[in-house]
């Protein structure tokens, strides 16, 4: 694939996309990222967060490997309680 935009560096693979990235946006059901080790993805990734834009990966499963993982439709999975001082 020739170069799209001057910024955009193409990778050779979904692993090597990921490699050192501060997120990661998922929009695709591509079989290559669901049989992603998460764990070792985890471990490379200088910020370990998924957005998960189809829910396709299984969220408990990347919580556990060290994600902060959301799920586009999902009630979000950190909630907050305020409480209005009397």
């Amino acid at each position: 694939a020739g170069q799209l935009l001057e910024s955009v560096e193409m990778a050779g693979s979904a692993l090597e996309a990921l490699d050192r990235a501060d997120a990661a946006v998922l929009v695709t059901e591509w079989p290559e990222f669901g049989e992603l080790d998460w764990t070792e993805v985890a471990t490379r990734m200088a910020r370990p967060m998924i957005v998960d834009g189809r829910n396709y990966l299984d969220a408990e499963k990347l919580r556990a490997a060290g994600f902060d993982y959301e799920g586009i439709g999902k009630p979000p999975a950190i909630t907050k309680t305020i409480v209005a001082a009397e």
